[in-house]
C-alpha cells in the first residue's frame, strides 16, 4: 500500500515504538561536507537497522519524557538532490523519498526510507564524521557504529533463506541486548559475570575479581585476566554500565594503581588477601575499558597518563571494534652514568557499546589479534 505522507506524519507523532523513526526539530543544513555527512549518517543508520520501513520526521521537537511538539522548518530540499548526496558517498544506492507537507499551519517534512534489499550500506570514503568502510546502525533510538554482531545480522538478512532459518537467526543470542533490562547498579555485576563467562573462550585465563574498599566504596573494582598467546600478557579490565566520559578514565587508572601498591593490612577484599603475585599482575597490566554505551576519549590526549612518571599521548587507532591509545615517555634519563632517552610505552584499549556475551567475546578476540598484529 502506498504511503500517504500526511497520515503517516500524524501517526508518527503519536508513536511509542520509534526504533526506525528519527525526529528532527530543524531542517538539515547541507552547506559543507561535515553537515552533509550528518545527514548521510542518519539515512545509513535507519537503512541498516533491522525491521520495517524507516522515517525521519522534520519539524518536530521530541524530548524524552515530553510530548512531541510540532515546531516546523524554514525550507525544503529536493528529493532527487538528497538522494544524489547520499548515493555519491555510499556503496549500493539507497532509495528514499522526501515529502514536504503542512500540519496545523507549520511547514514540516517526512523522509520515507523503505526496507533495503541491498542492506548493509556503508561509506566508500571518509567524509566529515563518516569513516570509510564503517557500518552504522540505530539501536535504542540512537545512531551509532554497528557492532560485529549487528554487522553479521545485516549480511545474514540479505541472504535468501527459509523463513524458519531466518527466525532462528533473529532469535540467536548474539543479536540480543542482554543488559537492557538491568538498572545502572545491577548492570555492573552483570557485566563482570559476562566477562568471567567469556574470558577463557576469548583466549584469556586466570580471571581474578578485585573487590574491596576504594575511597569508601566497598564493591567490585575491576578484574584481571591473563593471555599467554599475545605480546601483552596481563590485563586489568574495568566495566562501565553507561557512557564513559574522559574524566572517568584517570579515576579508573588511579583505582588500579591504588590496588597495586596497597599493603596487605590496609586492604580487606571479599575474595581473599591480595598476594604479592596478584599485586605484580596488577602493576604490570594493560587496561581494557569496556562500556555498555559510548566511551569518550578525546580529552585524554591533552593530559599525561599518570601515575608518575607521566606518559604522554603518542598515537591512537580507531578500529571497528573499538579504540587503542598509545602513551610514551621520551624524557632524558641517566642509564649507566650516561644520558640516554629511556623510552617507555603503554597501550590502553577502549571497547564501547558491548551489550551481550557474544559481542564481548568478539571484541576481546579482536583486541588480542590487534596486539599480535601491531605490537612488535
Amino acid at each position: 500500500m502506498a504511503i500517504i505522507p500526511k497520515d503517516k506524519f500524524i501517526e508518527l507523532l503519536k508513536a511509542t515504538e520509534v526504533r526506525k523513526v528519527d525526529y528532527k526539530r530543524d531542517q538539515y543544513l547541507l552547506n559543507n561536507e561535515n553537515l552533509k555527512s550528518k545527514f548521510i549518517k542518519d539515512i545509513l543508520c535507519i537503512t541498516n537497522s533491522p525491521g520495517d520501513d524507516g522515517y525521519i520526521v522534520l519539524g518536530v521537537k521530541s524530548d524524552k519524557g515530553q510530548p512531541r511538539l510540532v515546531v516546523g522548518i524554514d525550507s525544503h530540499h529536493d528529493s532527487s538532490i538528497l538522494e544524489s548526496i547520499v548515493n555519491g558517498i555510499i556503496e549500493e544506492p539507497i532509495q528514499f523519498e522526501y515529502y514536504p507537507l503542512s500540519y496545523k499551519g507549520n511547514r514540516c517534512a517526512l523522509i520515507h526510507i523503505p526496507v533495503s534489499k541491498s542492506r548493509p550500506h556503508w561509506p566508500k570514503r571518509n567524509l566529515g564524521i563518516l569513516k570509510k568502510h564503517m557500518f552504522y546502525t540505530r539501536r535504542a533510538s540512537a545512531n551509532k557504529e554497528a557492532s560485529f554482531a549487528e554487522i553479521r545480522e545485516m549480511f545474514l538478512s540479505a541472504i535468501r533463506i527459509s523463513e524458519v532459518a531466518r527466525q532462528k537467526i533473529k532469535s540467536s543470542r548474539h543479536i540480543v541486548d542482554e543488559l537492557i533490562d538491568f538498572s545502572h547498579d545491577e548492570r555492573i555485576p552483570a557485566m563482570y559475570k559476562m566477562l568471567k563467562n567469556v574470558a577463557k573462550k576469548a583466549g584469556f585465563q586466570d580471571y581474578r575479581s578485585i573487590q574491596g574498599t576504594y575511597l569508601s566504596s566497598q564493591r567490585q573494582q575491576f578484574a584481571i585476566i591473563r593471555s599467554l598467546n599475545s605480546l601483552i600478557s596481563e590485563f586489568s579490565v574495568i566495566m562501565y554500565p553507561w557512557n564513559v566520559k574522559g574524566n572517568t578514565i584517570p579515576f579508573s587508572r588511579g583505582k588500579i594503581d591504588y590496588f597495586s601498591e596497597i599493603k596487605y593490612t590496609s586492604y580487606k577484599p571479599r575474595t581473599g588477601r591480595v598476594t604479592a603475585q596478584i599485586k605484580s599482575r596488577i602493576k604490570q597490566s594493560t587496561i581494557i575499558h569496556i562500556s555498555y554505551k559510548n566511551i569518550y576519549t578525546t580529552a585524554l590526549q591533552k593530559r599525561p597518563y599518570t601515575p608518575t612518571p607521566g606518559l604522554y599521548f603518542a598515537n591512537e587507532w580507531k578500529e571497528s571494534w573499538g579504540k587503542v591509545m598509545k602513551w610514551e615517555d621520551h624524557r632524558l634519563a641517566v642509564v649507566e652514568d650516561k644520558a640516554a632517552y629511556a623510552k617507555k610505552t603503554k597501550y590502553e584499549f577502549f571497547l564501547p557499546n558491548v551489550a551481550s556475551q557474544d559481542e564481548l567475546k568478539e571484541r576481546l578476540e579482536m583486541t588480542l589479534k590487534w596486539i599480535n598484529d601491531n605490537i612488535g
